[in-house]
């Protein structure tokens, strides 16, 4: 009986820091305590401690169907948390054998989420599409707290570089962008 009620006391905290309200400061450093995974065609669910809030993603990516997606910085600053994902789907659905049937879409996505886990703001840049010719040799490229992505838009024929601060995000996405140099044929 000692054993049952001394275990009893151990587990009464912890079920009181679950069953607490979340707080602003419920994000803090929090990103590797954070899942996200793809929910029905274009929606994630974002998971921390053990609470789980629906983003929906239709405005803010260009697959038909997300089948791939991780945080790759978390930040929180004041009543908000800054979520910076890389998420990757298919280009059409039901995939087939006709154009883009097998063809990959992919975005770093910005969101500015409120203190309910509600998106109040987003931004998205695309580097890697089979219907536009965007394309990106190495992806997003994390290094400490910044992220960069250098991608081409051979339509548009320039050269974007997109760049995150998380130690400054609420300055979102910063894009800059260069003409491709034409080869002489």
């Amino acid at each position: 009986m000692f054993r049952r009620a001394l275990a009893a006391l151990m587990l009464f905290p912890l079920c009181a820091v679950c069953a607490a309200p979340p707080t602003p400061g419920a994000w803090r450093g929090a990103q590797g305590r954070v899942t996200v995974r793809a929910k029905g065609r274009r929606s994630v669910v974002l998971t921390e401690r053990g609470r789980s809030h629906t983003l929906d993603l239709t405005e803010q990516v260009d697959a038909m169907k997300i089948e791939d997606v991780s945080v790759l910085l978390l930040t929180h600053r004041g009543e908000s948390a800054y979520v910076l994902l890389d998420v990757c789907g298919l280009s059409k659905v039901p995939p087939d054998d006709r154009q883009c049937g097998a063809g990959t879409e992919c975005n770093v996505v910005w969101l500015k989420l409120d203190r309910a886990r509600r998106v109040s703001d987003a931004q998205n840049a695309r580097y890697e599409s089979c219907w536009a010719p965007v394309s990106s040799d190495e992806g997003p490229k994390v290094s400490g707290r910044r992220m960069t992505l250098a991608l081409e838009d051979f339509r548009e024929e320039v050269r974007r570089e997109v760049t995150y601060d998380a130690e400054s995000p609420e300055a979102g996405l910063k894009v800059t962008q260069s003409a491709v140099p034409k080869s002489n044929p």
